[in-house]
């Protein structure tokens, strides 16, 4: 049972991290984005293709398990806010939820052929899905995303982080890409070799990520120290309902990334179909995730000059020009599409560390408002956003091909499909990314008034001036 004027004390700001840290907070959403860019980016193509599904019930199998997260997410953030052991409240559960987390994502890719196209496969990739997605990502990506806001709140420091995530999550959606896309083009009408080519590449990558996570448990610390009385899922979710910042940054960030998963789950259609060459699936995921590897240290920078809200605007304007660039391109002028994919690769790189920084900050704004501290409910609220974000973009996308004709036996697809693949990719994400912007609009925490709340925070915990000084300093 907990009041809505629970005191707190912190240590605020003057923690700093060393480069270890960063590199294991990196590599740990490495590990996430194995599971993470394997359904974002590839799962569709294989149940399609190879599970033999419809393109309309993978897409309803996307939007069902994400309203199942509504409740999973929030569950789960409430149960980790309650959490307390020697090793903190969220380093075991990104550790013992791993190995599953991990099994389970190959476990996707490795539908037996005896039940390819039937009801029994149906009920496969539901089941698999929902107990990857729902339950062990769940376990795993809340307390992982959690831990930022716990490791320091010092805003230089977090943006590192961010940078730092932003940089692993692109790393492997790259590795990802390259290793499967040659088996997509490969195996093109070979069911079963691509099955076989697909778990042949996941398992090692499967045995990087488990690493990749047992080092962010042993090299992360719960550096911002609260003592606080323990928080119930009522008065979560009454944080939850007064928390203006996060609610427009989640609505802005599900709209924008509506657009960035709609490129990222049409992507190896179209390469293949609309391209011509699957192995361009690679050369399309480097360009839209290895431009944060370049401009991640600019990203603090640029904030610094525009305050965060109006750079995630800028991001997403970029993201509205790469997706009409996208809706132009052929296999005439694949040129335009690797325009299209590098511009749209910089909205991601922008959008996605901006917002993992500022649903940092949005921790302090409920704080500020409630005197309670979620940060687990914080981030699973965020978390869903996420993969609703991941389920609508994929889903409308899937919609739209199949309205389009799309068949995934056929050798190569009609003109028609070809334009309905070329919307989706496009034009919807591009749609999107201009309705995130105008959401941004109404955000109302800028970066003056994040300092000013930090300031009060502080004082309600008894914290120095020069705490605060060194948590302001820069974005």
């Amino acid at each position: 049972m907990s009041t809505m004027n629970a005191p707190s004390t912190a240590t605020r700001g003057l923690k700093r991290l060393n480069p270890l840290n960063y590199i294991a907070y990196g590599g740990g959403d490495s590990a996430n984005n194995l599971a993470f860019s394997l359904a974002m980016s590839f799962l569709a193509l294989y149940l399609t293709d190879v599970g033999q599904l419809s393109a309309s019930t993978v897409a309803l199998m996307f939007l069902l398990m994400r309203a199942v997260d509504a409740v999973t997410d929030v569950l789960m953030g409430s149960l980790i806010d309650r959490t307390h052991t020697r090793f903190g409240k969220f380093r075991p559960w990104i550790m013992f939820g791993s190995i599953p987390l991990v099994i389970l994502a190959i476990l996707n890719f490795a539908m037996p052929a005896s039940i390819q196209g039937t009801a029994a496969g149906v009920a496969w990739a539901f089941i698999m899905y929902f107990l990857m997605g729902s339950v062990a990502y769940t376990a795993v990506n809340i307390p992982y995303g959690s831990l930022a806001a716990a490791m320091t709140d010092n805003r230089t420091e977090r943006s590192r982080l961010a940078v730092s995530r932003s940089i692993g999550s692109s790393t492997m959606q790259i590795v990802v890409a390259l290793a499967i896309s040659p088996a997509i083009n490969q195996f093109q009408g070979d069911p079963s070799g691509l099955q076989t080519a697909i778990l042949t590449a996941l398992v090692p990558l499967g045995i990087l990520a488990i690493g990749l996570y047992a080092l962010l448990f042993a090299t992360s610390r719960e550096n911002v120290e609260r003592k606080v009385a323990r928080v119930g899922l009522k008065a979560s979710i009454h944080t939850l309902l007064s928390n203006r910042a996060l609610q427009l940054l989640s609505l802005a960030s599900f709209l924008l990334l509506i657009g960035v998963f709609g490129v990222s789950g049409m992507g190896a259609y179209y390469a293949r179909d609309v391209l011509g060459d699957a192995r361009l699936i690679a050369v399309n995921q480097v360009l839209l995730s290895g431009p944060i590897i370049v401009i991640g240290g600019a990203i603090p920078v640029a904030a610094r000059a525009l305050g965060k809200p109006r750079l995630f605007q800028v991001g997403g304007v970029i993201g509205i020009v790469g997706g009409v660039l996208l809706f132009l391109a052929s296999s005439d002028a694949i040129w335009l599409a690797f325009a299209g994919m590098g511009l749209f690769g910089v909205a991601n790189g922008v959008v996605n560390t901006l917002m993992w920084n500022m649903e940092a900050d949005s921790v302090e704004y409920g704080e500020w408002k409630t005197g309670l501290r979620n940060e687990g409910t914080t981030y699973a609220v965020f978390s869903f956003v996420r993969k609703a974000s991941q389920a609508l973009g994929g889903a409308v996308g899937l919609w739209i091909i199949d309205w389009f004709g799309y068949d995934g036996l056929a050798e190569s697809q009609s003109d028609e499909t070809l334009t309905g693949i070329s919307i989706a990719m496009g034009l919807l994400p591009a749609a999107a990314m201009l309705a995130g912007i105008v959401v941004m609009q109404f955000y109302p925490m800028s970066d003056t008034k994040h300092r000013e709340i930090l300031e009060e925070l502080d004082s309600r915990g008894g914290g120095s001036e020069a705490e605060v000084a060194a948590a302001g300093d820069q974005v």
